[in-house]
């Protein structure tokens, strides 16, 4: 990608709002915005970072009256020359005021193009880049928190921390390689070995970090299921305080998936109201029961919701069918009726109706998830965690690595050939901040960007 030309977009979202920000970015942004900025100072001569009021044109035409700021190179979010034109969030005015910076010589932005350029000028690595993006869509308060720790760094220098071991180690090793007659002894060569393992052991948990990691920038997906009329449309409502999933008496009313994302315990749960399952007695709800069956098969975890007043055979085949995923026994109706029986996995007594249970609901759902991490609290603040699949297999790749550069030396065999592993290891670290990816690479991560970011 060419980054010697001039680029622009819409930095704000897209309709009707009080302000909308057209972004300018790089080595012609002030010529560009002086030809559509009029003001006491044009902008290439204004002093940065300081707002001042003039007119937006196209040409003759005065489109509004607006905002300007410059943010020369390099101190800026790019590393380029970058100026905000500030204007009123008409929707047909923003798209007019960026024609009229097209016109003056910039091109329109690819998604994620201004990140892009800050990642390729040194002003990000590539982790802290993919957490803007993270940031940007994070739906709840822990993956926002998660997202801000990944921007400012703390996964990179993990990441560089380790790195930086493995790079230490391969010299070392090549030293002993290198001069022989220091007589590097088996005691050092199990030093070097403990180093490994050390290092091994970094990474596992960094590895297993990345569950966590993806639970909270994806969210996690909740199946509700049970029989007909055991009021699973109920619980949707009152988890989500509103009327959001059809209610009748009439068995079999839901047949697609209902679903909504709410923010429980500051993680995102994406709750999905099921079709009841039974015999379907109709073609569109035995769909209804397949999409269901497989919905759950999809689920990270279920509620299984049953009727406190009546709890059946057929509930009793539910729990058999989800019994390999984590759940959540719900026994519904709580103000009807007081169910007495035990059940192994974890319950819950509420009233969809009158919502009374569903702070203990919410409860149950947070300990279940740290249950679900083996201990690893999503809560920690100040956790440093792999957040996305291409994170998580370049680390996969550099634990392997170097678990044959340590097998290498157990084996006895000369320290010289770990050198190629402990290499591969690096370079998988690598991969992560930014330092060893294919271009396609790049390109696959900032194209999921949205235009202006």
């Amino acid at each position: 990608m060419k980054i010697d030309d001039t680029i622009a977009a819409i930095a704000t979202p897209r309709g009707t709002g009080g302000v909308a920000v057209i972004r300018i970015s790089g080595p012609d942004a002030l010529p560009v915005a002086d030809r559509v900025f009029s003001a006491k100072t044009k902008p290439s001569k204004a002093r940065p970072r300081l707002l001042q009021y003039g007119k937006v044109c196209a040409g003759d035409t005065v489109l509004d009256m607006g905002m300007c700021v410059t943010m020369p190179s390099p101190h800026s979010f790019t590393g380029e020359d970058v100026c905000e034109l500030h204007v009123h969030g008409g929707a047909h005015l923003t798209e007019t005021v960026l024609q009229a910076v097209l016109d003056a010589g910039a091109r329109l932005a690819l998604p994620g193009e201004f990140t892009r350029r800050a990642f390729l000028n040194g002003k990000l690595d590539l982790a802290r880049a993919e957490a803007v993006g993270d940031l940007i869509h994070a739906e709840a308060d822990l993956a926002a928190t998660a997202a801000v720790n990944q921007l400012e760094g703390r996964l990179s220098k993990k990441i560089c921390a380790i790195r930086d071991k493995i790079i230490d180690l391969t010299a070392r090793l090549s030293v002993a390689a290198d001069y022989p007659e220091e007589d590097i002894d088996y005691l050092s060569l199990d030093g070097f070995a403990a180093e490994l393992k050390e290092i091994i052991a970094e990474l596992d948990r960094l590895i297993a970090s990345a569950k966590g990691g993806q639970m909270l920038r994806e969210g996690v997906r909740c199946a509700i299921v049970g029989r007909p009329n055991t009021g699973k449309s109920s619980l949707l409502n009152a988890i989500v305080g509103s009327y959001r999933a059809i209610v009748t008496a009439a068995a079999g009313t839901t047949r697609d998936i209902v679903e909504e994302v709410v923010s429980m315990g500051g993680i995102a749960v994406k709750f999905g109201d099921t079709a009841g399952l039974r015999e379907g007695e109709g073609e569109a709800e035995k769909m209804g029961i397949e999409m269901a069956r497989a919905y759950v098969q999809n689920a990270d975890f279920c509620l299984v919701v049953l009727d406190s007043s009546r709890v059946e055979k057929a509930d009793l085949e539910i729990l058999n069918f989800v019994k390999e995923k984590p759940h959540i026994v719900v026994l519904n109706k709580n103000d009807i009726a007081q169910f007495s029986g035990d059940f192994s996995s974890p319950c819950v007594h509420l009233s969809a109706a009158s919502g009374a249970g569903i702070a203990d609901l919410e409860a149950a759902i947070s300990a279940l998830l740290d249950s679900m991490l083996e201990g690893d609290s999503l809560r920690r603040a100040d956790a440093v965690r792999l957040t996305n699949t291409r994170q998580r297999d370049a680390a996969v790749k550099a634990r392997e690595a170097t678990t044959l550069a340590l097998s290498t030396i157990e084996n006895g065999f000369p320290p010289d050939l770990t050198a190629v592993d402990l290499e591969n290891a690096a370079a998988a670290l690598g991969e992560i901040i930014g330092l060893s990816v294919s271009d396609e690479v790049i390109s696959r991560i900032f194209e999921k960007f949205c235009l202006g970011k």
